[in-house]
């Protein structure tokens, strides 16, 4: 996927709760780039709902996020990716959360950037690009 982005998880929870400046900065991200999910943000978004106090509900809203999305998967190759991202970052201390160091090959490996909340976490990976949501 060329000139794609992944969607991550801090603004598609703020699709689900229908947040006004998501949607539409999600709206005009789509015009610019192909949008995509990885799997890694659909195992958040599932763990979240069933964390959630709204369990049905919100395990609902989940599944028809993803089924109206494109999932990026991840296989041996992107692990490898990964373990070779996260043991550099690690060297220098500076290691986000391990749940952004598994969709960071997978955003990398497809041509991809990251439409994030949270751009300090995408920054600390070299050559992937972060759109700020």
């Amino acid at each position: 996927m060329e000139d794609g982005l992944i969607v991550d998880t801090n603004v598609l929870i703020d699709l689900l709760r229908e947040n006004g400046y998501a949607v539409s900065c999600i709206k005009k991200l789509e015009d610019e780039a192909e949008l995509a999910i990885s799997a890694v943000n659909a195992f958040e978004l599932y763990r979240g709902a069933c964390k959630s106090q709204n369990r049905e509900k919100n395990l609902a809203s989940v599944k028809r996020l993803l089924n109206s999305q494109y999932i990026l998967n991840a296989d041996e190759d992107l692990m490898g990716v990964a373990g070779k991202i996260t043991a550099r970052l690690e060297r220098g201390w500076n290691l986000p959360d391990i749940r952004d160091m598994l969709i960071a090959p997978i955003a990398l490996v497809n041509g991809s950037g990251v439409s994030t909340n949270n751009a300090r976490h995408v920054n600390r990976v070299p050559h992937l690009r972060a759109v700020g949501s």
